[in-house]
């Protein structure tokens, strides 16, 4: 099938907004930074996942799906935008959610993603363990529900897989389509990688519509460059299975992470994070967040200062939401 004839379900208004970061750009003294604004969406605070679950909600309400059964942290972004999707389409929602920094499970267990999620009457199941454990209770939560006739469907972590993935294959399309119009031809696009979705489905998008020059930087948030790298590999095998790819659109050296930003691991917030989501929200009234975002922006910017970047110009932040998620961490600010 091609990419075109894939089922997409509307849940935001599109195109999210592009613009120069020229407070920043000053600063920082180099190349143009410019933003793409994914953190502004219609689904309860926005996000990169809105854009994943247009495709993933449509395959979906094809199997004759009425529940959804997702996984994350406790504060994930990706569930607090499923289950809004799933309230906004009249589908009940299940989220198993675990809590990746322990130390600061009163904290997270309060606010911010968490509180939205119940508020927005998602199902939530607490687990007190590993990805892996979630998984295993996702099956758990599936088992259970088909018991009582219902039609579940499974929403993987951060709804990146071969379908969600198309989400960021299309933003990238409205990507080269926003920088033809501002006339700037992007040497790299700065992408938190996390379940690996978006920066895979961008990447591959970017190539499958013709830009051969944009180099996507993928900055870690959680783990080595090793992992990530094997996890984009696999996210554009799932592409291809869905769509499939020409041959040799993609190479290995186009698949680019780097690894150290992410401190102590996913969801510890780090003093540079910090700082960069300090001095986006002082320079531009725009907040980032201490998981994803924060640490994107903090390698970007460490990128730029260091000359780490070939042939540097019109470099794009790409937003990817999280704000919600700063609720949790005040006292890192405060």
């Amino acid at each position: 099938m091609k990419f075109e004839e894939m089922a997409k379900m509307p849940l935001t208004s599109l195109p999210t907004s592009f613009y120069k970061m020229a407070n920043l750009t000053e600063i920082l003294g180099g190349p143009d930074i410019y933003i793409k604004r994914d953190d502004v969406m219609d689904l309860a605070h926005g996000g990169n996942k809105t854009r994943k679950l247009e495709y993933v909600f449509a395959d979906a309400l094809s199997k004759g799906a009425d529940c959804v059964i997702t996984m994350g942290g406790i504060q994930s972004n990706h569930v607090r935008q499923t289950i809004s999707g799933a309230a906004r389409l009249g589908l009940e929602s299940h989220a198993i959610l675990n809590i990746p920094v322990p130390e600061m499970k009163d904290a997270l267990s309060m606010s911010g993603n968490y509180l939205m999620d119940v508020i927005m009457d998602g199902k939530i199941h607490i687990v007190d363990g590993s990805d892996d454990d979630c998984i295993a209770k996702m099956q758990s939560v599936k088992d259970d529900l088909i018991a009582t006739g219902k039609t579940p469907y499974m929403v993987p972590m951060g709804a990146s897989d071969g379908i969600g993935s198309l989400g960021y294959m299309a933003c990238a399309r409205e990507l080269m389509i926003q920088w033809e119009n501002a006339e700037v031809t992007p040497s790299h696009i700065f992408v938190g990688t996390g379940s690996c979705g978006t920066h895979g489905g961008l990447l591959a998008g970017l190539k499958y519509f013709g830009n051969k020059t944009t180099k996507v930087i993928g900055v870690s948030v959680s783990q080595i460059e090793e992992r990530k790298v094997a996890d984009v590999k696999d996210i554009l095998k799932q592409i291809n299975d869905v769509i499939e790819l020409p041959d040799g659109l993609i190479n290995d050296d186009d698949i680019i992470v780097k690894d150290s930003y992410y401190g102590k691991a996913y969801a510890y917030p780090t003093e540079e994070a910090n700082e960069a989501v300090k001095l986006l929200a002082k320079t531009k009234g725009i907040l980032l967040d201490p998981v994803y975002t924060g640490k994107c922006m903090a390698g970007m910017i460490d990128m730029i200062k260091k000359g780490d970047l070939d042939d540097a110009r019109d470099i794009v932040f790409l937003h990817t939401g999280g704000a919600p998620a700063l609720h949790p961490y005040a006292e890192y600010f405060l």
